[in-house]
C-alpha cells in the first residue's frame, strides 16, 4: 500500500508513507522548532529491565529534537482505538506502542487519522539502554529519513595536571570512559573511517604528527609524520582518502593522502596559511581556512585543487569549518567584534544563522549524524566545556566540563 498522510505538527507536518509501512518521511514545512507531541505505551509487565528501557527511550526521543513525549505508561491490555481517541483529545499526535512476543515489536500510530504509520521488530538486547537507543534511532529514521543520534558516540579531550586524555562517551555525555592518556600533548581526536581507530594530533615525537589509536588493542601507530606540521585530517566518505594539513613545503598547505598516510597530491599552494580542511559528504568540495587575502576567511576548493572560491561571510576571522552530513550546511567558528560564535551557512541559499550568543567564547563545531545537532567547545571564564546544540530550536546541553575538541561519530 502506498499512501500519503498529512497531519499538523504545530503548524504543518506531512508524513509520506512509502513502500507499504517500511518507510515514513516527516517533512516539516513551517517550523523545525516545533516538536511533535507523542506518547509511549509499553504493553508488558513492568519490571526493572523495561522500566530502564522506557525511561531511556523517552529521554532519547526527547533529545532527538523531533518529538516531545507527553507521557509513558505500562498497559498489559489496551484497545488501540480507545488509546488513539484519548491521545487525540490531549493533542498527542503520535502514539508509540512497544510490546513483546518473540521480539520487541514497535507500532507507531498517527492519532488524528487513527492509522498505523509503520511497525517493526527488533531483537531484545541484553542492555535496556542499548535497546532503547536502537528503537529510538529506528523510529527517528522512519519518521524523518535522517539518522538518529541515540546510538552514536562522541570523542573529546580533557586534561588533569600534565596528563592529556581522549574520552569516549554516549551521545548525551553519559558512560564517559578514558580511551587513551599521555604525558605529552595530544588533541583533536577524530574517528577513522573504519570506526575501529581514532586519529589524533600527537607530540609523541619532536614535531606534531598524526597518530592512530587502535580501539581494540590500544596500540599506537603513526599515520603521518612528514617534516614540520601534520594536522587537521578530514576523511572522504566515498573514497579511501583524507585531506590533511602539512607544512613540509614551508607553509601550511592542504594535501590529499590515502588511508595508509601516503601523499596523493597537494591541492593548495598560496602563500600564508591554508588549514582546517573539511570534505563535503559527496567529496566534491573541500572547505578550508586561508589568510591568502590578508584575513582568515573561509574558502572552498575541489579535490583537484581547482575552482577555488571564497565564501561570502562578513568577518575577518573564521575557523574550524565542518560540513553537515547531509551536505546542506557549513558550520564554523566566526568572530564578530571581540567575541567568537558558532554559525552555520546554508550552502544552497547563502543564508547564515548564528547559533550561540556572546556570553561565552565558542569554537570547534562538529556535526552529529542527523545534521541537526552540533557539538562544540565553549569557554567561559577561561574554563573549557563541551556542549551540544540543536540548530533549529537552539537548545543547548552540556556534555562535559574541563573538555574541548569534541567530535561526533558519523558512520
Amino acid at each position: 500500500m502506498r499512501g500519503k498522510i498529512t497531519v499538523f505538527l504545530g503548524c504543518f507536518l506531512a508524513l509520506i508513507h512509502l513502500y507499504g509501512q517500511s518507510r515514513v518521511t516527516i517533512e516539516i514545512t513551517s517550523s523545525l522548532e516545533t516538536k511533535t507531541l507523542s506518547s509511549i505505551l509499553i504493553t508488558v509487565e513492568k519490571d526493572a529491565f523495561f522500566e530502564k528501557f522506557s525511561n531511556q527511550l523517552e529521554k532519547d526521543l526527547n533529545n532527538s529534537g523531533w518529538l516531545d513525549i507527553k507521557s509513558t505508561a505500562f498497559k498489559t491490555k489496551l484497545n488501540i482505538n480507545s488509546e488513539m481517541e484519548g491521545a487525540f483529545r490531549e493533542n498527542v499526535r503520535l502514539l508509540i506502542v512497544c510490546g513483546v512476543k518473540e521480539k520487541l515489536e514497535i507500532e507507531v500510530y498517527e492519532t488524528f487519522e487513527k492509522s498505523l504509520i509503520f511497525e517493526f521488530k527488533t531483537d531484545i538486547e541484553k542492555s535496556p539502554i542499548d535497546l532503547a537507543h536502537t528503537v529510538c534511532d529506528e523510529i527517528i529514521y522512519r519518521l524523518t529519513g535522517k539518522p538518529g543520534i541515540a546510538k552514536s558516540k562522541i570523542l573529546y579531550m580533557t586534561r588533569a595536571k600534565d596528563i592529556y586524555t581522549i574520552m569516549m562517551a554516549d551521545y548525551d555525555g553519559s558512560n564517559a570512559t578514558q580511551i587513551f592518556s599521555a604525558e605529552y600533548i595530544i588533541n583533536y581526536p577524530r574517528w577513522f573511517p573504519s570506526m575501529d581507530k581514532v586519529l589524533f594530533l600527537s607530540y609523541r615525537k619532536t614535531f606534531p604528527s598524526l597518530d592512530l589509536l587502535d580501539l581494540k588493542t590500544r596500540q599506537i601507530e603513526t599515520f603521518l609524520a612528514e617534516p614540520g606540521l601534520n594536522a587537521c585530517a578530514s576523511f572522504f566518505r566515498n573514497q579511501p582518502m583524507a585531506a590533511v594539513v602539512l607544512s613540509k613545503s614551508g607553509n601550511p598547505d592542504i594535501y590529499l593522502v590515502d588511508l595508509k598516510g601516503k601523499i596523493i597530491r597537494r591541492i593548495t599552494e598560496k602563500k600564508g596559511i591554508n588549514a582546517s580542511p573539511s570534505v563535503s559528504p559527496d567529496g566534491q568540495n573541500i572547505a578550508f581556512i586561508s589568510d591568502r587575502d590578508g584575513n582568515t576567511r573561509l574558502w572552498v576548493v575541489n579535490p583537484s585543487g581547482l575552482n577555488v572560491k571564497k565564501v561570502d561571510i562578513p568577518s575577518n576571522y573564521i575557523t574550524s569549518p565542518c560540513w553537515s552530513p547531509d551536505g546542506k550546511y557549513l558550520a564554523y567558528a566566526v568572530r564578530y567584534g571581540t567575541e567568537m560564535f558558532i554559525e552555520i551557512y546554508d550552502w544552497n541559499t547563502g543564508k547564515r544563522k548564528l547559533l550561540t550568543n556572546g556570553i561565552s567564547w565558542s569554537d570547534a563545531p562538529c556535526w552529529a549524524p542527523d545534521s541537526r545537532h552540533l557539538i562544540f567547545t565553549r569557554q567561559d571564564k577561561y574554563q573549557n566545556s563541551i556542549w551540544t546544540i540543536d540548530i533549529h530550536n537552539l537548545k543547548m546541553k552540556k556534555i562535559a566540563d574541563n573538555a574541548w575538541s569534541g567530535c561526533w561519530a558519523l558512520r
